[in-house]
């Protein structure tokens, strides 16, 4: 699997929704809680979801988990190379924690930026 890739997120093209955050331990496990997919042009993606994950063990021991929104830019295979057409492809994402006092800030810097 390309580095690039995340086959396991759910973008409604014959993917499951959780992965494995390519950690090869396996220890991270994402699961989606809410997703919304905007396409755009024909063979492009934003993808915007609230994701919680969960550790088996941290370098400090014991199990850790969290939540955070994630803002995804892609696009899908179309079949040329290794990975199988229609396989979405993630080229850019921001995540952040959930909370309140960031989304607001967040969410005040976006409107700032929109309405110019």
């Amino acid at each position: 699997m390309p580095i690039n890739t995340r086959r396991n997120t759910n973008t409604n093209r014959n993917s499951k929704p959780s992965n494995d955050g390519g950690n090869k331990g396996g220890n991270v496990k994402y699961n989606i809680l809410a997703q919304e997919v905007v396409e755009w042009e024909p063979n492009n993606f934003v993808e915007i979801s609230h994701k919680d994950w969960k550790s088996s063990g941290s370098a400090q021991g014991g199990a850790t988990n969290g939540e955070f929104f994630s803002i995804s830019r892609g696009y899908y295979a179309n079949g040329s190379g290794d990975v199988e057409e229609g396989t979405p492809i993630y080229t850019k994402s921001i995540t952040f924690p959930t909370q309140d006092d960031v989304i607001d800030s967040l969410l005040s810097a976006l409107d700032k930026v929109v309405s110019g």
